[in-house]
């Protein structure tokens, strides 16, 4: 199953905000924005070699980002997978890849701490590898909002606003049955 199987919504992405859901139904979008100006914003000063409080502020990001992955994962692409018989499971594969390159950034950060050995050329702090690590985690952001946005939003878009209400509102365990989420 994937998310342009037969008989699923499909909405480009130019109509999306012109849908009449979209202000209610599509609220992850502003999220993912957020997501992708903060990431910006670390390579931007990584770029320009100003360090000073980056660490801490990509940890609290990474942080909030993975708040909202749990919620993707724990209720949004389950009930998703269930009312559309789709597989998100791009989407996961995603967030796995992020926390690989989150990985590899908090390494570089780690470098800055350690003393420089400008007689090694192969030492990591001697050509930036916080700016390289951060825009290698900015270029799998993109690449994954993208493939997510476009899985998930035309789903969202596609509900009747009475069942989004319901399952804003609700457990997944009210949602589905339980049998549907033992898999995932």
């Amino acid at each position: 199953m994937n998310a342009v199987a037969v008989g699923l919504p499909k909405i480009p992405r130019e109509d999306w905000t012109a849908h009449p859901r979209f202000r209610s139904q599509a609220l992850l979008l502003g999220s993912h924005a957020n997501f992708r100006r903060v990431s910006r914003y670390l390579v931007d000063k990584a770029a320009r070699e100003e360090f000073v409080g980056l660490h801490s502020l990509f940890d609290r990001w990474i942080a909030a980002m993975r708040s909202h992955e749990a919620y993707e994962e724990r209720k949004l692409y389950p009930y998703l997978e269930y009312r559309w018989r789709v597989s998100l499971n791009e989407a996961r594969t995603g967030h796995s890849e992020l926390h690989a390159r989150a990985d590899e950034v908090t390494e570089a950060f780690r470098s800055l701490a350690r003393p420089v050995d400008p007689a090694d050329p192969s030492d990591p702090t001697t050509d930036n590898a916080v700016l390289r690590a951060l825009q290698a985690h900015d270029r799998t952001l993109d690449a994954h909002l993208d493939v997510e946005e476009e899985a998930v939003i035309p789903l969202l878009l596609a509900l009747d606003p009475k069942e989004f209400d319901r399952y804003y509102r609700s457990p997944l365990s009210m949602l589905i049955p339980a049998s549907s989420t033992s898999s995932r």
